[in-house]
């Protein structure tokens, strides 16, 4: 049985479960893009023939469906398993992306892959409980950046790989899937080497009486919040995901190079963000600019793609995920900001973060797909446009939480 550590915690000991909580959803990241790229491959090995887009995108519904479920339940699984065995509940379902390969039909090989989602997704919730624990406030905001970042890294490597060397990786997908998916089992045994647990109902204030599921709910904060990170969500990861092949079959674009670019933006922006997170600047003057440009952004992007500058294209990518990610930092960080939040506490708020955003973001999606099948690409790229621009415009209400610009809410 693990001992709680009780001693002041040590930054360096939680930099390093960080970084292998942050290895693992990399790992994540790209099995799932990578899986998204590999979507005709895949279709056409279960299928024989091609499929409608609704079915064709059951795949991508059914892993964020999983994030809902597994960020309900993060909390629950950290308090009952305690930190250190909580994340090896998730890393070993997050090797049901091995399993998944080896599935006899398409439906059993979503439903492993959906496990294996739940594993991706546990993990980079633990990640904000050890920046409570063991990150010194001034140096929050870095540790946010850096956690956000692992998303874009991953999607970064996997759209890198197929940009280079597509029709080698598509030769045989089973292979391509098992050699990203083999990389989690390396990041469970340093998991299990270095990993340590910590009392994470540790407050400020002892007995606090929001520490719960329900008094988190019943926050107004808690679905604005939610509801901005889905216009996020939405406008980024359809970018990553279902969009490239969209826009290479319809408009004659490299979709992985749109990925790549998207995703190749969003680490350069990241530095940026988290230099304005240590700054004395507003968090919602950030949100308020970096949101209107990256909505303009892939606006433009769609809308240059019909032109004879079609190049153009890939640089108004790089740009929009530039100030997409800009933001992230600041956003994510808000929750660390706020004062007296227990680990348990901040594990409930993004619990619920990413289950209503990655709810959200699947219904968006599944009507997306419905709109694109009914009534063709421009007017499923319009939904898109507008549906992340009105979620992410609630940002208007968010509280400011820089503590030298404090507003009366």
């Amino acid at each position: 049985m693990n001992t709680i550590s009780q001693n002041t915690p040590n930054m360096w000991k939680g930099v390093i479960m960080i970084a292998i909580l942050w290895c693992g959803y990399v790992n994540f990241a790209a099995s799932w893009v990578g899986g998204s790229l590999l979507g005709n491959e895949i279709i056409n090995y279960f299928f024989g023939h091609p499929v409608s887009t609704v079915v064709a995108q059951v795949i991508n519904y059914s892993i964020t469906i999983a994030r809902v479920i597994a960020n309900l339940l993060a909390a629950v699984i950290l308090v009952k398993l305690g930190p250190k065995k909580a994340a090896i509940f998730a890393f070993i379902m997050l090797l049901f992306s091995l399993v998944a390969i080896q599935m006899p039909n398409y439906w059993a090989y979503t439903v492993a892959r959906m496990i294996m989602a739940l594993g991706g997704s546990i993990l980079v919730v633990y990640v904000n409980p050890v920046i409570t624990n063991y990150i010194p406030q001034d140096k929050k905001v870095i540790a946010a950046g850096f956690s956000v970042l692992s998303y874009n890294v991953g999607a970064f490597i996997a759209s890198l790989l197929f940009f280079f060397w597509a029709d080698a990786l598509k030769i045989d997908w089973k292979m391509t899937l098992t050699a990203i998916a083999s990389v989690s089992v390396i990041l469970l045994i340093l998991w299990i080497i270095f990993a340590e647990d910590f009392n994470v109902s540790a407050a400020a204030k002892s007995n606090d009486p929001t520490d719960t599921y329900g008094a988190v709910l019943k926050d107004s904060f808690i679905w604005k919040y939610t509801a901005v990170f889905t216009g996020f969500v939405f406008l980024y990861i359809l970018a990553l995901t279902s969009l490239p092949a969209v826009l290479g079959s319809t408009l004659g674009l490299n979709g992985a190079l749109i990925g790549l670019m998207v995703a190749g933006g969003a680490i350069l922006g990241t530095p940026v963000g988290i230099m304005f997170g240590r700054k004395d600047v507003s968090r919602k003057t950030v949100l308020y600019i970096s949101g209107i440009m990256m909505v303009v952004g892939m606006a433009l992007l769609f809308i240059i793609s019909y032109t004879e500058y079609k190049s153009l294209s890939y640089l108004v990518a790089f740009i929009a995920g530039f100030f997409m990610f800009i933001q992230y930092p600041i956003f994510m960080n808000i929750p660390h900001e706020m004062k007296g939040l227990s680990p348990k506490k901040v594990t409930i708020i993004f619990g619920y973060l990413w289950a209503g955003t990655y709810l959200g973001y699947t219904l968006l999606t599944i009507i997306w797909s419905i709109i694109k099948d009914a009534y063709g690409i421009e007017a499923s790229l319009v939904f898109y446009v507008l549906a992340a621009a009105v979620f992410y415009a609630v940002c208007v209400s968010l509280p400011e939480t820089n503590p030298h610009k404090k507003e009366n809410n």
